[in-house]
């Protein structure tokens, strides 16, 4: 009877767990936002406090302050930077001749057709790929679709407001007070485990702010190699080219399939610039180079820079990172994709520290060094 009464507070227990958890899930998600910050900033605050002038060192509660206004600094410059710039691309899209594309594409997109036709004999003879696709254009590139973004977004100002105080408000106390979440959990966890909670979250913040700042400086990268390209290569005009490939940088983050989004954005950017500008280079060519120099892009990033980072910051082979990201993206779409990474790295290290015993475990945590 205690066995069983024991299951039933335990399930009663989880069930009103994840019930909390889903009634607050808007608290939890500042939280962890406030956690991917303040391990952004960890080492910012760790260089801070090392600094030392005679009898002059750094307070904790300073370098945490310093460090936040600093992440805030550079993301309202990004942020006023860019703002004008979207601003010109939207009135460039809205001032686009629709029309004129078609003129321009039907040539390199008869072929396109003829093959089309000739290897499905169902097609219709009249089948024209390009009137499907400008429609779709057309009914994206309204500006009444822009109207209704910012209406939206202005909708949400008071509670983006909300968020970020409260993002800022957690990250500088976590910044601040350090080991705040190991001594939380280890008034939580028995007594037996607490050692082992403490070197996991020790470990858990390592890696993971390893992990973070390497994937910002990786997004950074992307974006300023894909600005150069576009600016020198195709002599894109540089206001248009940075938005351009700052999207690409920020959709980068989302493995796998962001690159490809931002492979579309650029091509689509390269056909609306070359329609308003009158570029004297084939369209189909000019296109090709901007497509290249994406790919080139991913290329270096996908030998260069996510080794460094998934082999450094996470200590995980990048197959197993691939196959957790599949399984990651099947569970829970572009979300799961986008915490697949964090969320294997936790789950890593906890097993690490207490299923230490099975083989697969030792297998999967060879990399890891908890002790």
């Amino acid at each position: 009877m205690d066995k069983l009464a024991r299951y039933i507070i335990i399930t009663a227990a989880t069930a009103l767990a994840l019930f909390l958890g889903w009634y607050f899930r808007t608290v939890l998600l500042y939280i962890a936002a406030a956690i991917v910050v303040s391990l952004i900033g960890k080492p910012v605050v760790r260089a801070l406090t090392n600094i030392q002038f005679k009898k002059f060192h750094f307070p904790r509660w300073l370098a945490a302050g310093l460090t936040l206004a600093l992440i805030i600094c550079v993301c309202l410059s990004i942020f006023l930077l860019l703002a004008p710039m979207v601003g010109e691309f939207v009135q460039l899209v809205n001032n686009m001749n629709i029309s004129g594309v078609s003129a321009r594409l039907h040539e390199p997109l008869e072929k396109i057709n003829e093959f089309i036709v000739r290897s499905l004999p169902s097609t219709d003879p009249g089948f024209r790929i390009e009137v499907y696709l400008f429609d779709y254009i057309k009914d994206f590139v309204n500006i009444n679709t822009f109207s209704g973004i910012l209406v939206s977004m202005a909708s949400f100002i008071a509670d983006f407001g909300v968020a970020v105080f409260s993002i800022v408000f957690i990250a500088f106390f976590l910044l601040m007070e350090n080991g705040l979440i190991s001594d939380t959990l280890a008034t939580i966890v028995p007594d037996k485990y607490e050692e082992q909670t403490r070197r996991a979250v020790k470990s858990i913040n390592t890696l993971l702010s390893r992990y973070f700042v390497g994937i910002s400086l990786e997004s950074l990268f992307v974006a300023a190699l894909n600005s150069i390209g576009l600016i020198f290569i195709a002599k894109v005009d540089a206001r248009l080219a940075i938005v351009v490939a700052f999207a690409s940088g920020i959709l980068n983050i989302i493995p796998y399939l962001g690159p490809l989004i931002g492979d579309i954005l650029a091509v689509l950017m390269g056909l609306i610039y070359h329609i308003n500008n009158g570029v004297e280079m084939p369209l189909l060519l000019f296109l090709l180079i901007i497509l290249a120099i994406f790919i080139i892009t991913q290329f270096i990033d996908n030998y260069v820079f996510q080794p460094l980072i998934y082999s450094n910051s996470v200590k995980a082979h990048p197959l197993e990172i691939f196959i957790v990201i599949l399984m990651a993206g099947q569970i829970g779409g572009i979300f799961g994709i986008l915490i697949a990474v964090p969320a294997y790295t936790v789950i890593r290290v906890i097993a690490s520290e207490f299923l230490s015993g099975s083989k697969l475990v030792q297998r999967l945590t060879r990399g890891i060094k908890t002790r």
